[in-house]
């Protein structure tokens, strides 16, 4: 087990080559020889010489963009963090563009790193892109460093005092509360832990506001899918925010080892007295609807 002192000096490094200083080479080189690296649309990259290749010949068309982290958590060894990818206003309006991805990290001991995977929604980054050169942006178009997060896309973690066990506990409901809807049916069981006026964010149907949005849309969604199951990979307590790693799984209708499921990267804030009030959910749906399509062909059905 790693001290999260060493971690944090890594991951200060990291983010120094990568995000402020851009120099993809020498952010690369911070991958153990043997890491993997996952990037839901554009693909999987297996070790350091590979993930460098890619990085460094993919941000070469895309000089004008500029990053910044919104928030990181740092836990075991791993490293959530959540950061906007932008691009500057061609039209002098104060016009934004920008999208937002997540990202998990695992840390290998000697300021490396042996895993990373990146969650965002490609269809947001296309509309983003496409508006931005409808509106005049062009490749010669000088980035702006000065661009942050987009005001409102998501409320401020709750900031009441409340302690990391009584968190850790709700977590643990909130997860068996998932498991209670697959068994039985009942997702309003599920929207009932969120406040009345809470927020959810998913990011292929869309934003929901207040427990009613969530659980009209939460009942008619799931309904279909009685057999999926959202075991937690791993989750990371920051404050009043949690960050779990969260497979969607279909059972293998062949029994035969297949694997069909696809990661989501879950984002909550507690409110305290067992209740949240945001949740996003990020991940590629594009990546979502092969794993569907391949369970159905493979003999998966919905009721």
């Amino acid at each position: 087990m790693f001290k999260d002192d060493e971690v944090v000096v890594a991951f200060e490094e990291y983010r120094k080559r990568g995000v402020i200083d851009h120099d993809w080479e020498s952010w690369a080189s911070l991958f153990t020889p043997d890491a993997k690296y996952v990037e839901h649309y554009l693909g999987e990259f297996r070790g350091r010489k590979e993930i460098s290749e890619w990085i460094v010949s993919t941000m070469k068309d895309y000089p004008n963009i500029s990053m910044w982290m919104e928030w990181w958590a740092i836990e075991d060894g791993r490293v959530a963090l959540y950061i906007w990818n932008n691009l500057p206003d061609p039209t002098g309006e104060g016009k934004r563009y920008g999208f937002p991805n997540t990202t998990y990290l695992r840390y290998a001991g000697d300021g490396l790193w042996d895993y990373e995977e990146d969650f965002y929604n490609p269809i947001d980054a296309e509309r983003v892109w496409q508006e931005w050169f409808n509106d005049g942006g062009r490749i010669e178009t000088p980035a702006d460093s000065t661009l942050r997060g987009i005001e409102g896309w998501a409320p401020e973690v709750p900031n009441t005092p409340i302690s990391r066990e009584e968190i850790e506990e709700e977590f643990r409901k909130y997860v068996r509360r998932g498991e209670i809807a697959v068994q039985t049916g009942d997702w309003s069981q599920w929207a009932d832990q969120f406040t009345e006026d809470a927020r959810y964010f998913e990011h292929h149907y869309g934003k929901f506001d207040g427990r009613s949005e969530i659980k009209e849309w939460i009942t008619s969604t799931m309904g279909p899918f009685p057999q999926m199951t959202f075991p937690v990979d791993h989750y990371i307590i920051d404050g009043n925010r949690v960050i779990a790693l969260v497979p969607n799984c279909l059972p293998d209708p062949s029994e035969s080892g297949v694997d069909y499921s696809f990661n989501v990267h879950v984002i909550l804030h507690y409110a305290g007295n067992g209740q949240w009030s945001y949740e996003e959910d990020v991940y590629n749906p594009q990546e979502a609807e092969s794993v569907f399509a391949s369970w159905i062909k493979a003999g998966g059905s919905i009721p």
